[in-house]
């Protein structure tokens, strides 16, 4: 059959049941957008910004186990893309990302063009895989390998650069001869196993550290048996909340030192971690000195599908790579029946430590919650959204000060239901994400909270969830300031030039210009009642939320750890 490469990839899309796709419009797009919008099957919205386009497609990799498509157009179009499809690098999630480029005539050896850019240098440190397709007869091929690259083993986006004139080039393709290319589920050895089961068997203080592939791998349930059927204390990353029941007895909070003083606490004197589908990230107070140092004798035992992060953060005493699930399946049935001895002395202090947390943050909360002071803190707006938030809501949670509140207050039952963005952590995937989430799950309540920074850098997206009739709830915590960064104007250098400060902007009516609804609260109260209309409204809304900058209790490990070698001074905390 002699097809278009455009409709060969179309087809081929269909074929793995890849059906969401998000964009900005361009020319030399056309073919591939015209197919994507005629056909029933594709979810298919265009963005105000490329770099929303990339966030909604990592959003669909986070809420499901497919991946979708995001495009942008030759040169600015695939610059624009960088910020979300490195978020999806970082996070290790699967996409596929499409930029066309130039004819393949003039891209060679001519230099100068209008919009030109070298993009598969751009993507190669930013994807799993990076190519052109040069030639219409490899187009079948090269799709079917980027879409196994990018589901395979750890997770990623993938590239392909398409010139314009190849994507309206005739393809002579057959699907039905092209070789589906199996996802393998590697197992570990029975004697890693063994060691395994010999080391927890023998532990006092273990703990169980559920990371994202986990979740991506479809072992959640499994993780949960293991929690249950050995008592341990047990934790998961910021990729994995929800992974471990909030009731669960040994919780000792979750997303690394999002989760609190009891996580840093259990990761510094257990004897033996047994951590799976974890990385080993920033976020984890595991080898991070100064303030969560190596711990002498400590038995670190790393599972990954991936091979090449076993030991690349943190050194182990033994590495196994292997799929999530088919581990957990084994172990579970290796420790049936072994005699555990565990400490309840320790397990009981782990779950005082928690309390002691919970009740610090709570007495952050009730500083200011009435509205007679300058504004509320973001802790209490946390706590308050929290409470009102409907048991079936997802929350998005942006970069910035915002999510350290959010996931100090906001428990999730289930994984999937409080997502962030902890690989690159930066500000702006909130509301995009929100609006890919409401797309996949238009009967739940979806929630984003955000800053006015966040908000100043995709606040645009407001139209896109206007057009697409996405009555996703944007909660703005509006400090006027670059809130996370406002302490180096003034507690470290006193310079008021800074420009940490920023210009009150009113969210409310910047979303009522973008023909959603807008309100600006002062109190709880008010919160409370605008956030019931919200919920009621089914239309997007944005709660502008005048607060306080609020220092949290984590914040000396980012300035202890993450910023360590800084040249500035740091402040006494």
């Amino acid at each position: 059959m002699t097809d278009t490469v455009a409709s060969v990839l179309i087809k081929i899309l269909k074929k793995h049941g890849i059906r969401h796709v998000f964009g900005l419009p361009a020319a030399q797009m056309a073919l591939l957008m015209d197919g994507f919008a005629r056909d029933p099957f594709f979810t298919y919205a265009t963005v105000r910004h490329e770099e929303a386009a990339g966030h909604m497609a990592h959003a669909i990799g986070k809420l499901t186990d497919s991946m979708a498509v995001c495009f942008g157009t030759v040169g600015p179009g695939a610059t624009n893309l960088v910020p979300g499809v490195a978020a999806a690098w970082a996070d290790n999630i699967p996409m596929f990302v499409i930029t066309p480029t130039n004819q393949s005539r003039v891209v060679h050896p001519a230099h100068d063009l209008l919009q030109n850019a070298d993009q598969i240098a751009l993507y190669k440190g930013i994807t799993k895989w990076s190519a052109t397709i040069n030639f219409p007869e490899r187009a079948p091929e090269l799709v079917e390998r980027a879409i196994h690259i990018a589901r395979s083993g750890r997770p990623g986006p993938v590239h392909l650069e398409i010139p314009c004139d190849v994507h309206s080039a005739p393809c002579v393709h057959d699907l039905d001869s092209i070789p589906g290319i199996a996802k393998p589920r590697p197992a570990p050895s029975t004697r890693d196993l063994a060691a395994v089961a010999d080391a927890l068997a023998r532990a006092r203080r273990p703990l169980l550290y559920a990371g994202g592939g986990v979740v991506r791998s479809g072992a959640v349930e499994e993780f949960r048996a293991l929690v249950a059927a050995t008592g341990f204390a047990a934790s998961s990353t910021a990729h994995s909340r929800g992974t471990v029941p909030p009731d669960y007895e040994n919780y000792v909070g979750s997303g690394g030192v999002l989760g609190g003083s009891a996580v840093r606490k259990a990761t510094a004197e257990a004897d033996v971690i047994l951590a799976i589908g974890c990385k080993f990230a920033s976020m984890t107070p595991i080898h991070k000195p100064p303030l969560a140092p190596p711990v002498p004798g400590q038995t670190i035992i790393q599972v990954d599908i991936d091979p090449h992060a076993l030991g690349r953060n943190v050194p182990l005493t033994l590495g196994i790579a292997a799929d999530a699930r088919e581990f957990l399946e084994l172990l579970l049935a290796a420790l049936h029946g072994r005699r555990l001895a565990l400490d309840a002395a320790w397990l009981e202090r782990l779950r005082e430590e928690r309390r002691a947390f919970l009740k610090t943050i709570n007495q952050i909360a009730d500083q200011l919650t009435d509205g007679r002071g300058p504004a509320l803190n973001e802790a209490a707006l946390n706590r308050e959204l929290a409470r009102l938030l409907p048991e079936n809501a997802i929350v998005l949670t942006d970069g910035g000060q915002v999510m350290e509140w959010a996931h100090s207050f906001i428990e999730p039952q289930q994984p999937r239901d409080l997502l962030f963005n902890p690989g690159m952590g930066h500000l702006g995937f909130g509301l995009p994400m929100a609006n890919a989430a409401k797309l996949l799950h238009p009967g739940r309540p979806v929630v984003c909270i955000t800053g006015d920074g966040a908000m100043g850098l995709t606040g645009q997206e407001i139209e896109t969830a206007v057009r697409y009739q996405l009555p996703v709830i944007v909660i703005v915590a509006n400090d006027s300031a670059w809130g996370m960064y406002s302490p180096l104007e003034h507690a470290v250098f006193a310079n008021p030039k800074l420009g940490t400060t920023l210009t009150r902007v009113d969210f409310a009516k910047v979303a009522e210009g973008y023909g959603a609804r807008g309100e600006r609260v002062t109190t709880l109260p008010q919160l409370a009642a605008a956030f019931r209309r919200a919920i009621e409204a089914d239309q997007p809304t944005v709660i502008d939320v005048e607060c306080s900058f609020t220092p949290h209790p984590i914040d000396d490990f980012w300035f202890a750890v993450i910023m360590k070698d800084m040249v500035w001074p740091v402040p006494a905390r």
